[in-house]
């Protein structure tokens, strides 16, 4: 089978199966990663994005070839246009046998000039003119190329492959941002369950504990204090119990969102946060912003910028450009003679400004002047993003280290209500004292469940900030 096709039927029969049964899913974090790339609305909308930017650039490369137009201009006039003309008459000269003015002449031997300023002749030669514009029309085509733009054409093109590669960094960053929500969530979630479990846990063993006291209070053998006591803490247990499973719900429904499935979906996970291998410190160190999409982006906007000087440069260079077509004339009449023809035309046009009041060097310098801010903001979001990375870097080192402190304190926590319990049974402690030693256990239980959860989202932050968090 084709590898294109393997691929795309595995990632398509998670979202099948969630389709299919829509009453309950299991969700391991690699489905719900893909299920939020693929229902996200912002990756949606950067990919349309990435679209656009392709096209725009293809768009401008087309500018470097010949562009072709076609034209037709139809005209009606009802009225002829008439109009008398008397034109000046010629006669031959008999020395050389050339026609010459048949201007009058004075006794001075020099043409007669009129009040008009013109020579006046001897005879004129009417001509009556009239034009019929009744169904004219003129068609054509023509293909024009520029030669020179002053680097326009060249900028524009650059500038259009730099907005794509932009697109393709924010396509980048968009996935990290869905894929990185989709786990906090989905650890969010497997804590809260943890929590529900130990809550649940914790009330059935005050259950144990209260029958335990209730047949020791109806035998006689402890006051009914104890008994009390015991009840109040299951009550409170209980309590907690529902706090946690309506925590669990809100989790659910959250998750849900992520994923784009619906809300009323049941969810199982099969991840753990206590029981299976312990938490490993991923390799830490070689931390380069540079690397990240958010910092080669600013780097594009450097060089949009770069280009854009030479853009406004352009508009004050020569430019030079070449126009070639056939045009064809009819449905004109004059004086009787039907005017239907075609001409070739080649045209070669030059453009060259000379002075505009320092227009042009005031516009390049306010470019320079916008790609020395975009630098000078690189250089200041080149130190935050360092920041950024090393607070990362601290956090999950601290959340490690708490991970180790909590797993101690729970050994500690198990060791002590074993050593309650055996007291209480042998009447050496009171049911407070055990009571207090089970709370101190549920405490140190939750704060390890607090601590690997913190973990795991201080855990996938710092791939984020360090580039290293996978959306594909």
């Amino acid at each position: 089978m084709n590898t294109f096709i393997q691929k795309t039927i595995y990632t398509a029969l998670p979202v099948l199966f969630i389709f299919v049964s829509n009453a309950q899913v299991n969700l391991s974090l690699e489905q719900c990663r893909e299920l939020a790339l693929q229902r996200s609305g912002e990756i949606r909308i950067a990919g349309k994005t990435l679209e656009k930017a392709d096209a725009e650039k293809l768009a401008a490369r087309s500018y470097y070839f010949p562009s072709v137009s076609g034209m037709a201009t139809g005209l009606y006039l009802a009225d002829k246009i008439k109009s008398d003309m008397y034109l000046p008459t010629a006669v031959p000269d008999l020395s050389t046998g050339q026609l010459v003015p048949n201007v009058m002449v004075g006794p001075n031997g020099q043409p007669i000039i009129g009040a008009d300023g013109n020579p006046v002749f001897n005879s004129y030669a009417w001509f009556p003119l009239e034009i019929s514009l009744q169904g004219a029309y003129v068609a054509g085509v023509s293909i024009e190329q520029p030669l020179y733009t002053g680097g326009k054409i060249s900028a524009g093109n650059k500038m259009a492959a730099i907005g794509y590669e932009m697109a393709g960094y924010n396509l980048e960053i968009q996935k990290m941002n869905v894929v990185a929500e989709a786990e906090q969530t989905y650890w969010l979630f497997v804590s809260v369950k943890e929590k529900v479990k130990l809550a649940e846990t914790a009330v059935e063993s005050l259950k144990a504990l209260l029958e335990k006291v209730t047949n020791a209070f109806e035998t006689g053998l402890v006051h009914q204090n104890e008994v009390l006591k015991v009840q109040v803490q299951l009550n409170k247990a209980e309590l907690d119990l529902q706090k946690a499973r309506n925590g669990l719900e809100l989790t659910r429904m959250s998750l849900c969102r992520v994923t784009g499935i619906s809300f009323d979906t049941l969810i199982s996970v099969n991840d753990s946060l206590i029981a299976g291998s312990a938490q490993i410190l991923p390799q830490l160190g070689g931390e380069d912003v540079s690397a990240r999409p958010e910092f080669k982006a600013l780097q594009k906007d450097i060089e949009m910028e770069e280009q854009n000087i030479r853009l406004v440069q352009a508009d004050y260079l020569p430019t030079l450009g070449l126009t070639a077509g056939y045009f064809y004339f009819g449905g004109m009449k004059i004086s009787d003679i039907d005017f239907d023809d075609g001409y070739e035309m080649i045209l070669a046009g030059l453009k060259i400004p000379i002075f505009q009041w320092g227009q042009g060097k005031n516009k390049v310098n306010s470019a320079k002047a916008t790609k020395e801010i975009k630098e000078l903001e690189l250089e200041k979001n080149r130190k935050l993003l360092e920041l950024q990375t090393k607070q990362a870097k601290l956090n999950l080192q601290d959340a490690f280290l708490r991970i180790s402190i909590s797993e101690k304190a729970l050994e500690q926590a198990n060791e002590n209500l074993r050593i309650s319990n055996d007291n209480y049974e042998l009447g050496f402690e009171t049911i407070s004292d055990l009571l207090m030693a089970r709370l101190e256990w549920q405490k140190t239980y939750s704060d390890l469940i607090d601590a690997k959860t913190d973990f795991k989202i201080k855990e996938t932050t710092y791939l984020k900030v360090t580039g290293r968090l996978g959306g594909e």
